[in-house]
């Protein structure tokens, strides 16, 4: 028995160092994987941004193209100089819109003529600072230009130019990077042509500020991203990319925190490492390993379940009632304190449209990443919480107003970036409010109630802004409801009535009317649709409005034997599933016909491609109804919707006819809407002519339906029966 135990003795120490060596081994080949994983993965994100860098370079460089490759530029800075027209779409347009601080033009002969900076004309010695990298560009565009030769100076006219003679490169001026680009002055159309074989060239500066490397470390998912000017000593532990100028000298360092998936690959090695270090273990330790093993489940099982009690499932932030609890805690610290605290409540403005388009996951995504966003902005101490779908909280304690007007705006500007999901760049933006609370006798219920009106009047006011809480702002919430309570009176009662704006026919005259709801309210005199319409949405009233809007137009129709009538639908009524029925219902019991009516439908209703919306549509088509796109051309995809709907004509927005006579661009564009629905076999009608040379406009431009204020403000059914009983049936103005 001595002898065995001893034989047992004997073999424990191989045994161990047998362990002891393959846990060596596989050690040491995990770290040799580690290293070369995370080189290989250094060397791919070095590549990518170098790649992504340059490109970026060259989008900059194409940047100028719309406002320097354009017929008005060769007649503005070559055929003869307008320094006016240079500030505003040079140096102004530039830096508005593409943040270029710095611009100049430069003569035939190379010499500057015009300089701005930040969008005002400064003096022409600016150049000078750029000296350095600018005239560089400036012969690489000039020999590109000699290359090119005449042909390149007198485009044939209408042929647009497609290659526009530019270069890029990077340049450091005192002490800061910019990207330098320059581009020769080009007709795009052939309209206009260049005095002689050299053309002006516009030079511009963009600075990589820190604006620049936030947005470009979005775009390539970047983190702890720093720009290096004058050493190189920042690399260590970093992964970067050297900036050079075109002459290969080096100017600047962009390092980030690299990725390491060697250290990944680690984490997962470490669970088959640990089983052979347990399967060479001593027996005797087996059930203390199980005991220690449970205990720490069990432990970690609570932990969890406490977690998951007080966070939120999507985001890892505390939930409503871990908010409130934060909130209650932080409100009887005051006394003790004597400061105050910030409540914040944050709505992202698209977050609907973006869920109801690219699905749910994006959505999940997109509120994790605003999630983080939040947080990032805000202090350890702080407490960023979501309380559902995408409303977010925020305590800040202490907090001072400086202190909170700065986070707020932080917020909202942060928000307004594009940000990287998965589908692409999406922008949300966010709407905030904001109470400041110093008297600890509020419970956290109407803090939260403060804030959450100052949320309100904020996307009230304007979407992505922030707004304090104001004492006003409860009167106005009162004034509310009691307008919604009035409303549901004057439905209830029928006291709400119809007026009714002519349609004419520039050769026919009187062809049919809009109907427009109208209240007169007993104390307050006349409200506008426009205060009362978005009460009845937020209210729940919207539906029964609408179809109160139906009856009463069905029921005058009758008094009108053959005028068509417009009436407008809202995106909730579409929404009903027995939307049609009821529609039909209300057609049987008035006696009337459907053929005589024309439902008035706005983008946002399609918004989505709905399958059930374009189904509801066609049915009510098929039951004889017209389909009329209200608002046409203010939408950003109108013209697929014409295709895919059963819509039988498009009414011209407003705004569009507003400025006939002042832009070029309106006129063209009513031309181009005419010409496309004569092409698709739909009718045109132009709201808002409010004046003869307006309704010449639109005659010229082959509109012959008209409404406006030209011929009648919206009138009383009675008014209409005056005009429809005339002989000749006209209000035409001209």
């Amino acid at each position: 028995m001595v002898r065995g135990a001893a034989r047992k003795k004997d073999l424990f120490w191989p045994v161990v160092l047998l362990a002891f060596a393959v846990v060596a081994g596989v050690a040491c080949a995990g770290l040799t994987l580690v290293s070369e994983f995370d080189r290989a993965a250094a060397r791919r994100e070095q590549s990518v941004v170098a790649n992504g860098i340059r490109g970026r370079m060259n989008e900059v460089a194409h940047l100028t193209d719309l406002e320097v490759v354009w017929d008005d530029a060769v007649r503005h800075l070559d055929n003869r100089f307008d320094a006016d027209w240079a500030r505003d779409n040079i140096g102004t347009f530039l830096w508005q819109n593409s943040r270029f601080e710095d611009s100049f033009i430069l003569a035939a002969d190379d010499h500057p003529i015009f300089a701005a900076y930040r969008g005002h004309a400064a003096d022409a010695g600016l150049y000078t600072l750029f000296a350095d990298g600018a005239p560089s560009l400036v012969a690489a565009v000039r020999r590109e230009e000699a290359r090119r030769g005449a042909a390149a100076a007198r485009p044939r006219l209408g042929e647009l130019v497609t290659d526009p003679n530019t270069a890029s490169a990077l340049a450091a001026v005192k002490g800061a990077i910019f990207i330098l680009s320059a581009t020769a002055v080009e007709s795009d159309f052939g309209k206009a042509v260049l005095r002689g074989r050299r053309a002006p060239v516009v030079v511009t500066a963009m600075p990589l500020d820190r604006r620049f490397i936030e947005g470009f470390a979005q775009r390539f998912l970047l983190d702890d991203v720093h720009l290096h000017t004058g050493s190189q000593a920042a690399r260590q532990g970093m992964g970067y990319v050297d900036f050079h100028n075109d002459r290969g000298q080096y100017v600047a360092t962009l390092t980030w925190a690299p990725q390491t998936p060697g250290r990944t690959l680690l984490r997962r090695m470490g669970v088959p490492a640990l089983c052979v270090l347990m399967g060479l273990s001593a027996c005797i330790v087996w059930l203390y390993a199980r005991a220690r093993q449970a205990a720490r489940e069990l432990v970690a099982s609570e932990a969890r379940a406490t977690h998951l009690a007080y966070h939120d499932g999507l985001t890892g932030l505390p939930n409503r009632a871990l908010f409130q609890d934060r909130l209650g805690h932080a409100l009887k610290q005051l006394p003790r304190t004597g400061g105050a605290l910030a409540v914040y409540c944050l709505d992202l403005d698209r977050f609907k449209a973006i869920n109801d388009t690219h699905g749910h996951h994006v959505g999940d995504e997109l509120i994790q990443k605003a999630g983080r966003i939040m947080a990032s902005l805000c202090r350890a101490q702080d407490t960023v919480a979501r309380l559902s779908g995408d409303e977010f909280a925020i305590i800040m304690s202490p907090a001072t107003a400086a202190a909170a007007v700065n986070l707020a705006a932080r917020l909202t500007e942060a928000l307004r970036a594009p940000i990287a999901l998965q589908v692409g760049s999406v922008f949300i933006g966010c709407s905030v409010g904001v109470t400041i609370v110093s008297d600890a006798g509020l419970g956290a219920a109407d803090v939260l109630r403060q804030a959450d009106l100052a949320l309100y009047c904020s996307k009230e006011a304007a979407r992505g802004q922030f707004c304090f809480f104001q004492p006003e702002m409860d009167v106005a919430v009162q004034m509310r409801r009691a307008l919604e309570a009035d409303l549901r009176a004057a439905l209830a009662e029928g006291t709400l009535w119809m007026a009714y704006q002519p349609q004419v026919n520039n050769r026919t005259g009187l062809t049919g009317v809009e109907a427009l709801m109208r209240w007169r309210h007993p104390g307050r005199g006349d409200i506008s649709p426009a205060v009362f319409v978005p009460v009845a949405e937020e209210c729940g009233l919207i539906v029964e409005l609408g179809m109160y809007a139906l009856r009463r137009a069905f029921e005058d129709s009758r008094r009108w034997k053959s005028l068509r009538i417009a009436v407008n639908i809202s995106a909730k009524q579409l929404r009903m599933k027995n939307f049609v029925s009821q529609v039909m219902g209300l057609v049987s019991e008035m006696g009337v016909d459907p053929r005589r009516f024309e439902l008035e439908i706005t983008e946002g209703i399609l918004l989505g491609d709905d399958p059930d919306t374009h189904a509801m549509l066609c049915a009510l088509r098929e039951h004889g109804f017209e389909l009329a796109f209200d608002d046409f051309g203010t939408g950003y995809s109108s013209l697929s919707y014409l295709r895919r709907y059963p819509i039988n004509r498009v009414k011209i927005d407003q705004s569009f006819t507003a400025n006939l006579g002042v832009s070029d661009d309106a006129e063209a564009f009513i031309v181009a809407i005419v010409r496309l629905a004569r092409a698709l076999g739909l009718s045109v009608i132009a709201e808002g002519v409010e004046t003869v040379a307006q309704q010449q406009r639109l005659m010229a431009a082959g509109c012959t339906d008209m409404q406006g204020y030209l011929f009648s403000r919206p009138v009383p059914a009675a008014e209409i029966d005056r005009l429809w009983a005339e002989p000749r049936r006209t209000i035409l103005a001209a």
